[in-house]
Formats: structure tokens, sequence, C-alpha cells
């Protein structure tokens, strides 16, 4: 695993306790070693971008990170709060607290844009008016109020991705986890929307992506974590 700052300045890194820390994490799966001793420390406001090929590990990281997963050794913090220890509710909590963009979380067809993006507030408790004003919010930072009133099958590849968006902050999380978020995306709106989602590192959420494309975000400092190909066991 390689870890550099593209590129880096002198308040690239602020020296403070890290948001996400990953302290020599291991996970297999049967013959599987998936991650083998990865340590990896993330700070508020950082643009951070997992990057490798596909079942090297990268988006299994943001799978522990929002405790969908555990490991088999080591420890995961988040906040500064062990999540190994968690219950399954407070794990839940911890998802609804951060901004999820996974693969396997599409849109649902029948509800307008407007409610897709509600639901993750619904789910957190908020009443019908405060999820709505949440909604409109979040489609705004995301460049999709006009669309408010339209269906998923109405969109572009392109702004369903930025309705994805949307959904992952409607919360106002201090962290977002991206899991390929561009990968059925053309290269103009795969940038769009990794500009996009740097806007809000810009506004200090910690944004971590999981990608097999280098994915750099216009006019903000990032940094990007190699992972290499998974090894039997």
């Amino acid at each position: 695993m390689i870890d550099r700052f593209l590129p880096m300045n002198d308040n690239a890194l602020i020296q403070e306790e890290p948001l996400v820390e990953l302290s020599h994490v291991f996970l297999n799966f049967d013959n599987l070693q998936v991650l083998q001793d990865v340590s990896i420390k993330i700070y508020r406001g950082e643009f951070v971008v997992l990057h490798g090929s596909t079942g090297c590990g990268k988006s299994t990281v943001l799978r522990l990170i929002s405790g969908l997963l555990l490991p088999t050794a080591g420890a995961i913090r988040v906040a500064g709060e062990d999540i190994q220890d968690f219950s399954n509710l407070q794990r839940r909590w911890l998802r609804r607290a951060i901004g999820l963009m996974m693969q396997n979380s599409p849109l649902l067809e029948d509800r307008t844009i407007l409610e897709n993006v509600m639901l993750p507030a619904l789910a957190a408790e908020a009443t019908i008016d405060e999820a709505r004003q949440r909604a409109v919010s979040a489609l705004a930072r995301c460049h999709m109020s006009e669309w408010a009133q339209a269906k998923p099958v109405d969109l572009s590849s392109g702004q369903r991705q930025q309705v994805c968006l949307a959904r992952a902050v409607v919360n106002q999380p201090v962290l977002i986890l991206a899991d390929e978020p561009a990968a059925h995306l053309d290269a103009a709106n795969a940038q769009n929307l990794i500009n996009l989602l740097g806007e809000f590192a810009n506004a200090g959420v910690t944004v971590i992506v999981a990608s097999h494309l280098l994915l750099a975000p216009r006019d903000i400092d990032y940094r990007e974590i190699k992972f290499a190909a998974p090894q039997g066991v």
C-alpha cells in the first residue's frame, strides 16, 4: 500500500486526532486475504482516494469504516471510538451519521428525486417537514434543485450520481464514503462528480473515495492511497 499527497502544501496535513483510523487491520474471506496489516489515518477535511484494481480491498475499507464489516484483526476508529465495540444498533446509527454512496444503493424508481433524498433523513427520525427541508438544501448543494419533482428515469447517469450524493449528504455528515462513484460515467461526468465531492471537502467534510480510476478533484489538495491486489493465505 502506497500513501502519498498529490499535490501537497504546508497546510495539507493538519496534526490532530484522526477522524478515521485503521490500525494494523487484517481481513480474510475464506482462503483470500483481502487486507493485510493496513494502517491509515484520515483527518477532518481531507479528500482521500483509495486507488487500486478490482478486488484489491479498497471498497472493503469503506465497508469496514461504516461498520458493515468487522475485521479479522486490528482496530478501526471513527472520531476516536473503536467501532468493534459498538452494538449492532450503534453501528446502524454510525451509518446514518455518515454520507454513504455505495454501489448497491440505487434510487427508488417509483419515488420522486426529492422523496429519494428525504429517505435517510426520515430514517434518522427527522419529521417529514425537516426531511423535506434538508432534501431541498442537499439538492441545491448538488446542483439538482430543478429535478426535485422528476423521477429517476428522467435523469442521465451523471445526474443520478449527483442525486445519490445529495441523498448521502442530506443529514449533513462530517464524513462521506463514496464507492466507485464514477464507475459508469463518461470522463466529463466523472470529473464533474469528483469536483462536486471536492466542494464538500472544501467546506470541511472528510471525503473518502474508492476507485479503480485515479480521480483527482480540481483545485484542492488530495491524497492517494494505492492498494495492491490481494494474496492467498
